[in-house]
């Protein structure tokens, strides 16, 4: 074989190995790879409904979206904030540009992040953040699939569940939330994720 037909061969090997495949069916590979971050982050959340804990807080994938945030394996913590890291992560997100590893695993911390950022909204859309916190600073983050008219908001959220929206679920869920529903929290909002750059 010639010299050329080998480097040629492992250049196409190295571009085989950097393209980033689709992780649903419903996107092609070029569909996939020409979305902005946010909604390549909502094809990886999407390819995640349907998985669910093994024991509370734990199970093998729930544990991966807890040690890509840096909190390890088998610690049992709660995880809405993990799953959002790791879809991040999985979309081509850099760690310079989000939360640093252990303080992205808390929601306080995702908000605190988005408000020195300036990333803070009133307003949803396609490819933001939601969440909300407590007096006490416990809350839920999530990501918006979709905004609907009359204030309805389709999302896709990991620790919740099926019916009454627990911020201690056992799976990844699809959900449909209102406006008035963050708005009875004590506080909420919304982070939008265009343009993520390392500082």
């Amino acid at each position: 074989m010639l010299q050329s037909q080998v480097i040629g061969r492992s250049l196409l090997h190295m571009a085989t190995i950097t393209k980033q495949s689709s992780p649903v069916r419903w996107l092609t590979d070029n569909q996939y790879e020409s979305l902005p971050l946010p909604h390549r982050a909502i094809a990886w959340a999407d390819s995640q409904v349907g998985v669910r804990e093994k024991g509370r807080n734990r199970g093998r994938q729930v544990e991966e979206y807890q040690r890509v945030a840096g909190l390890g394996r088998g610690g049992g913590y709660a995880w809405c904030a993990c799953f959002v890291t790791w879809c991040l992560i999985q979309a081509g997100a850099k760690w310079c540009a989000l939360p640093k590893p252990g303080l992205c695993a808390a929601v306080r911390n995702w908000a605190s992040w988005a408000e020195e950022s300036e990333r803070l909204r009133s307003t949803p859309k396609r490819g933001d953040l939601f969440f909300w916190l407590d007096s006490q600073g416990r809350g839920h983050i999530g990501f918006v699939l979709s905004t609907w008219k009359l204030g309805i908001i389709r999302t896709i959220e990991g620790n919740t569940d099926g019916e009454a929206g627990s911020r201690e679920g056992d799976g990844v869920y699809k959900r449909t939330r209102t406006l008035r529903s963050f708005q009875k929290r004590h506080r909420y909002g919304f982070i939008d994720l265009s343009d993520l750059k390392c500082e």
